[in-house]
């Protein structure tokens, strides 16, 4: 049975981060009982060190060859024993957090200690670079500890205590960046092969990276970052035909592009710098961004029903932030983007056409439209106006936001 918890009955203080918790209790293996003793995470990461280059140097079915030729069958692999100590050194960080009488992080401040340290200071770069060639568990821990060890000081009734644990991590990974960022976004490409969870687990520390105003600078701070780390995501990983993978490749493409708005942002300090290089790097890459990907991949007549529906859901929400703009104006005064935009709204589903409205009023209530968004919007008037009086009818009744928008939108066409 699991330990039990000195928090175990106090419903006033959640845990924190339960949203990474799950599986920490994890069976004892023959041959390995040391390791699920064990509280040291020096000693664990050393002898995770020394498991992953057994790995890296011989292959699995060598290792078994020489098992077998050595009569030792049941001797642990290399493997075996790299997912246990990752097992072991995820529960204590996690458990060092359960326990309310512990104010001192002294689980991650040992672990940072020897991560940052001269001896492992290459491990994490070199754990993600090698996920595919990690038994399965084994992927799930690092990039649990990953994470962790990444956000540990946003959230908890003791944040406090971790926040120069995790600022050091921070500072490790913007140490590795380039390493680290193109390990991520790599894994991505991994799904192809079969190995959808790999796909998920990168997903996860890439948006775990950009939690950080600091990390995120780095991210868009050029062009150049922009192509490598943020347009595989457009040209490549929302079209995967794994629906889990281009799903979450797209939930990482909505957290980078608001990073912002007030939903999106977990350091509230460092929200006005988040919207500074937002809509700096999104006029900047103007061209690439929105004319070549967006419109023409994401919300074109090829994408799928949730590839548009998102794109759709992060335009909108870039329009209509104050410190986009610049963005916003380019964007509307363009013809080609409002026939986009109206072809959108007779989709076929109504999830969508809700979603292109929100652009489309945009358009509608710029004060200063070019004479050709404005001629199309004045010769279409008729057709317009008739549409939108049907549309989405019902919502009216149980939203008065959106029935007060749809009124204004019609009469302001109406008045063209």
């Amino acid at each position: 049975a699991p330990p039990t918890s000195n928090m175990a009955n106090d419903n006033n203080h959640p845990k924190p981060f339960e949203w990474l918790s799950g599986g920490l209790f994890f069976g004892k293996k023959d041959g390995i009982e040391s390791v699920d003793s064990c509280k040291d995470s020096a000693v664990l990461l050393k002898g995770i060190d020394e498991n992953l280059s057994s790995i890296l140097d011989e292959s699995i079915d060598a290792q078994e060859q020489e098992s077998k030729d050595d009569g030792e069958k049941n001797a642990p692999s290399p493997s075996a024993f790299l997912a246990s100590r990752l097992a072991r050194l995820r529960f204590l960080l996690y458990d060092e957090r359960s326990q309310q009488d512990n104010r001192r992080p002294a689980v991650a401040t040992a672990t940072m200690g020897s991560l940052t340290g001269e001896k492992h200071q290459h491990l994490m770069p070199k754990l993600i670079e090698n996920l595919q060639n990690l038994p399965f568990e084994s992927r799930k821990h690092v990039a649990a500890i990953f994470n962790y060890l990444l956000v540990c000081g946003f959230e908890g009734v003791d944040r406090d205590g971790y926040v120069s644990i995790m600022n050091t991590f921070r500072d490790y990974v913007g140490g590795h960046f380039d390493r680290i960022l193109t390990s991520i976004v790599q894994g991505h490409e991994v799904t192809l092969a079969g190995s959808s969870d790999i796909g998920l687990h990168c997903g996860a520390m890439y948006r775990s990276c950009f939690k950080h105003v600091d990390l995120y600078r780095r991210l868009v701070s050029s062009t150049e970052n922009v192509e490598n780390y943020i347009f595989p995501f457009l040209d490549k990983f929302v079209h995967l035909p794994n629906f889990d993978v281009s799903s979450d490749a797209m939930e990482s493409l909505r957290f980078i592009f608001i990073a912002g708005s007030d939903t999106q942002v977990v350091d509230d300090s460092a929200q006005g710098e988040f919207a500074e290089l937002v809509a700096s790097f999104l006029i900047r890459d103007y061209d690439a961004i929105w004319d070549a990907r967006f419109n023409l991949r994401l919300m074109s007549d090829e994408a799928n029903y949730m590839t548009k529906r998102i794109a759709l859901q992060i335009l909108s929400t870039v329009l209509l932030t104050r410190s986009n703009y610049a963005v916003m104006i380019k964007y509307v005064n363009s013809r080609r983007n409002l026939i986009l935009v109206m072809k959108l709204l007779r989709d076929t589903s109504p999830h969508i056409t809700l979603d292109a409205f929100h652009v489309f009023k945009v358009f509608v209530a710029n004060p200063n439209k070019i004479p050709e968004v404005e001629k199309i919007l004045r010769d279409n008037s008729e057709k317009l106006c008739a549409y939108l009086e049907t549309l989405h009818k019902s919502k009216e009744d149980s939203d008065q936001q959106f029935r007060d928008e749809k009124a204004l939108i019609i009469a302001t066409i109406r008045g063209l």
